[in-house]
């Protein structure tokens, strides 16, 4: 009877395919998520690089732009400045009188004046 079983056993290992020596790894696709998950992390910095570059480039466009505008803002002040002076020297009496004797006008008498604040 013993022998009968060791026959079986023997039978039995020469239907399986034979084994191979070398060593199975443990788990195939572990490997892959690992790339996957490096080039997850790695596709997440470029997009957030990008990201900062993007606002940087716009912030000191927009600084370019401001520090036009208040370039423009002075200019405009100061033609706005000198334009009152003109107004000031053109509407003053001695020249408003100036004005009237060469249109051949006369002036006003007391009660005729009105004068109005400004």
């Amino acid at each position: 009877m013993a022998k009968k079983r060791v026959d079986a056993q023997v039978e039995e290992k020469a239907k399986s395919p034979p084994r191979s020596n070398k060593p199975r790894p443990k788990n195939s696709s572990g490997k892959g998520r690992g790339r996957a998950l490096i080039a997850l992390v790695l596709f997440v910095f470029v997009i957030l690089a990008a990201g900062v570059i993007w606002r940087r480039t716009h912030g000191i466009t927009l600084a370019n732009e401001i520090s036009q505008l208040e370039r423009q803002i002075t200019h405009l002040e100061s033609e706005r400045t000198s334009l009152a002076g003109q107004i000031r020297d053109e509407s003053s009496r001695y020249r408003l009188l100036r004005v009237v004797e060469q249109q051949g006008m006369q002036l006003p008498k007391d009660r005729q004046v009105r004068i109005l604040s400004r």
